[in-house]
């Protein structure tokens, strides 16, 4: 067994939903652009190396993983995840269960309600998650690869931001 970590990110702050924008559409407002690299900030001070990005195809999901990748100098392509994009628990797990083995650190980028229902499951249930805006947490496993990654499998859990 190795260690592993999964770190869930919400999307920095978007702009107001308007008349004739797709909610998929809508970008980043300047507060979220500056979220975004707060949330990198803290990614870096806790000396994180992301190995895989797995991001929602929303474009203030893209924008907030692409300021954060641009920041830790992460190279490796953003994965667009079309379950992510609004997805509940069940539907974010199987993306993070194809992650190749290799990869020791996979960042998550998507939207609540999902991601702080699924931090609520893999810190056991006992306490409610809300992430906020750019909201950040680590959880840590111990395993043989991200297939065998499910909720009561978690070691360690943190919110870092």
């Amino acid at each position: 067994m190795r260690p592993f970590t999964l770190l869930l990110l919400r999307h920095a702050e978007a702009e107001a939903s308007r008349p004739g924008l797709a909610d998929i559409d809508r970008q980043l407002s300047e507060l979220g652009r500056t979220e975004a690299l707060d949330a990198a900030d803290c990614m870096a001070a806790q000396a994180l190396r992301v190995d895989a990005l797995l991001v929602s195809p929303a474009l203030r999901s893209r924008e907030t993983a692409i300021i954060v990748a641009a920041e830790l100098d992460i190279t490796d392509d953003l994965q667009l995840e079309p379950a992510l994009y609004l997805g509940d628990p069940a539907a974010l797990l199987p993306p993070l269960q194809r992650c190749p083995a290799d990869a020791q650190t996979v960042l998550m980028v998507g939207h609540n309600p999902g991601l702080s229902a699924l931090a609520q499951q893999f810190m056991g249930g006992a306490q409610r998650i809300q992430m906020r805006p750019a909201g950040l947490c680590r959880i840590d496993f111990e395993h043989d690869s991200w297939r065998q990654v499910r909720p009561d499998v978690a070691v360690a859990f943190a919110v870092l931001r």
